[in-house]
């Protein structure tokens, strides 16, 4: 958050990391809470990525977040130190952005189970404003947000989605918006360990939600009937039309086709088609424009 008040600072740390790395000078280090400073860095190598080494540390079992926050209030010198249910540490999680925020409201006065209550309430609005208006920059929707977020309710909070499997079900194989979903810390991408025999094969990887706590709150939206049904119209709405495209798409060019015919029949001009191209070609277009009404007959019914 602190790149406008320097501008072009940023991007020059970067260029020198670059350099000095590219010259072997030195290996430099970024620490950052998220991953929104990775693509201004590939930029900076242009065609080297391979220089560029993320490692990313794993969230703490959430079992050991109450012994975290005793052992951090016990030098405050508290006479009664909080205690945290474990259904609210199930919530939060173990992520230490997450965790320091509920420690700054406890240190506000708040006990444990109100201040998580008031972290999920923020992260929840947080939400539901990127739902409602979108983040600007982004190369992902809405729409595609809230699929995201049915996908990954549903999902094993522990195991996520297939990578593959997230990519095409929400972004239909954009992978620049996932990506930037992923920059906008929604979701988050973990590599999936292989099985002893599978040493040989590509690396796996899945989606979960871009936190614990997100996690929580996107269980909880698609619990929210209102809510959860004026997107699905939304989401409904974007598929109707992509497929009308698509439809629209396919007549048009069997009206070229078939003006082919018009001109030969009005002004007597011969085209040879030995082959039948051209009708196997009008056959086929007639095919693909009935399969795209039944898609189209699916979505009104539903």
């Amino acid at each position: 958050e602190n790149k406008s008040r320097r501008e072009g600072f940023f991007d020059t740390l970067v260029e020198w990391a670059a350099y000095v790395s590219e010259t072997k000078l030195a290996r430099v280090l970024f620490i950052a809470d998220s991953s929104f400073a990775e693509p201004a860095m590939l930029a900076a190598l242009k065609e080297r990525p391979e220089r560029l080494s993320v490692h990313e540390l794993n969230d703490v079992n959430p079992k050991l977040v109450p012994g975290i926050l005793r052992r951090h209030f016990a030098h405050t010198g508290l006479a009664e130190l909080p205690e945290v249910v474990p259904d609210d540490i199930s919530a939060i999680g173990g992520r230490f952005r997450d965790i320091s925020t509920l420690v700054g409201h406890m240190k506000a006065g708040l006990d444990s189970h109100e201040a998580v209550r008031k972290q999920i309430f923020e992260a929840e609005t947080t939400v539901r404003s990127l739902l409602m208006t979108g983040q600007p920059g982004v190369k992902w929707t809405r729409p595609q947000l809230w699929r995201a977020i049915r996908l990954l309710a549903i999902a094993d909070s522990n195991e996520g989605v297939p990578y593959d499997v997230f990519l095409w079900s929400v972004f239909r194989g954009d992978e620049a918006a996932l990506r930037s979903m992923k920059e906008s810390a929604l979701i988050h991408i973990v590599l999936q360990e292989l099985q002893p025999d599978l040493n040989k094969s590509a690396r796996r990887f899945r989606v979960c939600p871009g936190s614990p706590l997100f996690g929580e709150i996107y269980r909880r939206l698609v619990l929210h009937d209102g809510l959860a049904a004026v997107f699905d119209l939304e989401v409904a709405k974007e598929d109707v039309k992509r497929e009308q495209t698509t439809l629209d798409s396919y007549e048009a060019d069997l009206v070229r086709l078939q003006e082919v015919d018009d001109v030969r029949r009005e002004k007597w001009r011969v085209l040879d088609d030995p082959n039948k191209a051209l009708q196997k070609r009008k056959e086929q277009l007639l095919r693909l424009i009935l399969e795209q009404h039944s898609k189209l007959e699916k979505y009104h019914e539903n």
